[in-house]
């Protein structure tokens, strides 16, 4: 089971810095897999993956194949744990069916063949009974946000509830300042310091998914420039705020 474990590990942390990639879609169904393999006893594990799932979901805003394919990953999440949700599978691919940009000839036609197979599956199981044809609403499952927003543009006020808070102590510093910001769920974010002019002079432009809760970040005014300064952190979902330091 470790084996699983890293890999499951390590294509989180590829999906966290290299989103943007063409291939990254392809590390969800791999992911799928390492999820259930790696600790079998752990139901949670599927709710933990589910929320990490939607804090990178809209980082690659290119290509449709990745939104698309991490939303799958997304359904599939539901017919496992503590918080499995009778048919959230179809509810989610129904979704993905009928909205752009899933909606496309290709993909249409693809995920509807993946609906009719998990659909035969289904009136043939033991799980769930036949006539249980009701699909949860998507606000009942977590996912609401998707009927306020788009692949392209998913900046809607609704995740200003994620980024709870962002300051700075001390401030004014001379050696050192931290950057502390409260979490409502587990986000997706980046943080950067830039100068006066824009100039970027602390980050690498690497992000991460943290969890809820609040964070703090350790700032080395050492190879800082002295003055005014801007600290910035973003989220996944668009959200970003700005906090003005002085390093003296």
């Amino acid at each position: 089971m470790v084996e699983y474990k890293e890999q499951y590990d390590t294509l989180k942390l590829y999906i966290d810095h290299c989103a943007y990639e063409i291939n990254s879609r392809k590390a969800f169904s791999i992911l799928d897999n390492d999820v259930q393999e790696y600790a079998p006893n752990d139901t949670t594990r599927f709710d933990a993956y589910r929320e990490w799932l939607i804090s990178v979901l809209y980082l690659n805003k290119t290509d449709p194949f990745y939104f698309c394919t991490c939303l799958e990953s997304i359904a599939h999440t539901y017919q496992y744990g503590k918080f499995a949700v009778p048919n959230a599978w179809f509810a989610v691919m129904k979704y993905v069916i009928d909205h752009t940009p899933c909606g496309d000839t290709a993909l249409r036609s693809y995920y509807i063949l993946q609906l009719d197979d998990r659909h035969s599956k289904w009136l043939e199981g033991d799980t769930t009974k036949p006539e249980d044809t009701t699909l949860p609403s998507l606000d009942k499952i977590g996912l609401g946000f998707l009927l306020n927003s788009d692949v392209q543009s998913p900046y809607s006020e609704l995740w200003s509830q994620n980024l709870a808070s962002f300051t700075s102590s001390p401030n004014p510093f001379m050696k050192e300042t931290a950057l502390q910001f409260t979490l409502s769920r587990m986000t997706y974010i980046t943080i950067a310091v830039y100068d006066e002019l824009g100039r970027l002079v602390w980050g690498d432009g690497r992000g991460a998914s943290l969890e809820t809760g609040m964070h703090t970040i350790a700032i080395d005014g050492k190879n800082l420039p002295h003055g005014t300064l801007y600290a910035r952190i973003s989220t996944g979902f668009g959200e970003v705020r700005t906090v003005k330091l002085v390093h003296e």
